[in-house]
């Protein structure tokens, strides 16, 4: 099932998974935001897309 997630900054990042989404949800997180993003933090930020 596809997930989305909507980044506080506006970025909107999806994933055909929960482990495609949490892999884009952290290199987006480290990039961009220079913070570590937990598989958990990641996953409750997903929603169905």
């Amino acid at each position: 099932m596809q997930k989305v997630i909507n980044c506080p900054c506006g970025f909107v990042l999806k994933g055909d998974s929960d482990e495609d989404v949490v892999k884009k949800a952290q290199a987006h997180a480290k990039q961009v935001h220079q913070m570590d993003l937990s598989r958990e933090q990641a996953l409750a930020m997903a929603k169905p897309a």
